[in-house]
């Protein structure tokens, strides 16, 4: 395996084959740009001697390995209920018609529209921050075999002279088995750890105490497997952190279904069978965010958290009046830099 690995990026846009993770600051930054949704991904517990297969050649995980993927899932997932042998990732997604098999933020010359303040993925990319440090190596060797990825020739091996561009211009990755610079996988993750008091554990919540049905649903998700639903059990459990949230969140959803509406309308116009399925979903997304509007709205400040509680199935049991991070929360999304440190 080889364990040295350098970006020689030439903008090329294979990487940018669809809409971005997001965390729920970034998705308000970018509000009029990318439609959100919620992700409910199930993350299996890895285990020792269990092999994976990269770059033509068979690898087996060892007990560091283990630690450090049981590490990295407890500090950024929820841990199931029952053997607590597994994971559940709650992320924000972008989402689009997968017939444009690209970003909706490339612009029609293939270059990033929004680059100067891109999502954190972007920066983390081609490193994947939802896999341990120790095997970014392999994230790469595996990269460099997808489909996606053939004939862009941007990830460099130390062995190897296949790059696009000056070798000696590319970004070292990986040194020797180690990251090279981490600053974009912990700003990914950090972001993913600090929102986990903002909704996530609202949500995680709201969806264990779902019900039978929600349960087997989440039960019938295949290891490693995901579901996409609307972004609103976020919205409401965020709403309720204050009259300031309330409000981002009402500005939210006014860009969020003038965009769906203008994605739904050129579809309409593209007439692509495949596109019908994307269509259903955003109409549905759409629905959805247009009566959490209206219950958004209609609630007194002094009663918001109660109500929207209530409204996302005890999505949260603080009131905005007696949450202490409020403060931090409010600067979160309001993108500025003065949130601190937030704790669980």
């Amino acid at each position: 395996m080889v364990d040295d690995y350098r970006l020689a990026c030439n903008a090329c846009g294979r990487c940018c084959n669809s809409a971005p993770t997001l965390s729920l600051r970034e998705l308000f930054r970018h509000r009029h740009r990318f439609v959100g949704a919620l992700t409910i991904q199930r993350v299996p517990k890895r285990r020792i001697g269990e092999r994976t297969r990269t770059a033509g050649r068979a690898h087996a995980l060892d007990a560091d390995d283990v630690a450090a993927f049981d590490a990295l899932a407890n500090a950024l997932f929820h841990r199931t209920r029952g053997a607590g042998d597994e994971w559940i990732a709650l992320t924000l997604q972008g989402y689009d018609y997968p017939s444009f098999g690209r970003c909706p933020a490339l612009a029609d010359d293939g270059r990033c529209s929004v680059h100067a303040d891109k999502p954190s993925i972007c920066g983390a990319v081609p490193l994947d921050p939802m896999l341990p440090d120790r095997l970014q190596s392999r994230v790469l060797a595996g990269r460099r075999e997808e489909a996606a990825w053939l004939g862009a020739r941007c990830i460099v091996g130390a062995d190897d002279g296949t790059a696009s561009v000056d070798a000696a211009s590319a970004i070292p990755l990986v040194t020797a088995g180690q990251v090279a610079d981490r600053a974009a996988l912990d700003t990914f993750r950090d972001a993913l750890a600090f929102e986990r008091a903002v909704w996530r554990d609202a949500v995680f919540a709201s969806l264990i105490d779902g019900g039978p049905q929600v349960r087997e649903a989440l039960s019938r998700l295949a290891p490693g497997g995901y579901l996409t639903m609307s972004i609103v059990p976020v919205l409401l459990a965020v709403a309720s952190v204050s009259a300031h949230c309330r409000v981002l969140c009402i500005d939210f959803i006014d860009a969020q279904c003038t965009l769906i509406d203008a994605r739904v309308e050129a579809a309409l116009v593209r007439r692509r069978l495949e596109d019908r399925p994307a269509t259903r979903e955003l109409r549905g997304f759409a629905a959805a965010l247009e009566r959490a509007r209206h219950a958004l709205a209609a609630m007194p400040t002094a009663t918001a958290t109660a109500t929207a509680t209530a409204t996302a199935t005890a999505t949260a049991t603080a009131t905005a009046s007696t949450r202490a991070d409020a403060p931090r929360i409010d600067a979160w999304l309001d993108d500025r830099h003065d949130f601190g440190v937030l704790t669980a």
